[in-house]
């Protein structure tokens, strides 16, 4: 599907009123989970210190989830009401994260590093330019522009989001900031499913994520056209579990 098929069916599949509701409270629950599971990260660092033994790559993904839940929870709330560019820049630093958890993931990157870093480690390991060489292709560099022109940078094109007025392209992003809360636990849950004694943990928290995404991911036809549009991606990550 090239990008002029893709944009001429957008407007019928972003569909009205409910399927909006749906896509908010989505994006709500998933956030909010996020929040959850960054407190019992939290936790399982707190407990490991009066035990003697401080989990620094814990105690980074409990911060790093408690930021992706908390930019989803902003985003999804501007993307639904008319603060639509304040929500794209919001979904911009939520890319953000999920480059830097698919680096955990991949072993490309470690969480504790990401802890102690220096700005100038940062800049040189860590930054989405930096990831993105790693990624292999996987992160393209036009679509990570595509959000900052959107939503994060000063630029002309983000005009269109300005005083609430384009309801169809907010309702696009608000799909685009579920799928990138569902690759972002995807990396989050691979990570600890390599871990001793996270991996029965993060199983146990899977279905509260996966259940309302994967209902989410039958019923929305932007997500669809966007399966449809990029499957190699997809089925990579969050698409093989609908």
């Amino acid at each position: 599907m090239n990008d002029e098929e893709f944009k001429s069916r957008l407007a019928s599949a972003v569909g009205g009123e409910k399927a909006a509701q749906l896509r908010q409270e989505t994006a709500t629950a998933v956030g909010r989970f996020m929040v959850t599971a960054s407190e019992v990260f939290a936790k399982i660092v707190d407990l490991g210190e009066e035990a003697g033994k401080t989990d620094k790559g814990v105690y980074a993904l409990s911060i790093i989830l408690a930021m992706a839940g908390e930019l989803g929870l902003a985003s999804a709330r501007l993307l639904s009401t008319s603060e639509h560019y304040a929500g794209a820049a919001l979904l911009r630093q939520l890319v953000e994260i999920e480059y830097l958890t698919w680096g955990f993931r991949a072993k490309r990157r470690d969480p504790a590093d990401w802890l102690e870093s220096t700005s100038e480690v940062r800049k040189r390991d860590f930054s989405p330019s930096e990831l993105r060489k790693t990624s292999r292709g996987r992160f393209l560099t036009k679509d990570y522009q595509d959000h900052c022109e959107e939503g994060g940078h000063p630029v002309p094109r983000g005009q269109h989001l300005l005083r609430g007025k384009n309801v169809l392209g907010a309702q696009v992003l608000l799909t685009d900031l579920i799928t990138h809360l569902w690759r972002t636990w995807d990396n989050v849950s691979g990570w600890c499913s390599t871990i001793e004694h996270l991996d029965s943990l993060v199983e146990t928290m899977n279905p509260f994520i996966y259940r309302p995404l994967q209902h989410w991911g039958k019923i929305d036809k932007v997500y669809a056209l966007m399966v449809e549009k990029a499957p190699s991606i997809n089925s990579e990550t969050h698409h093989q579990r609908l």
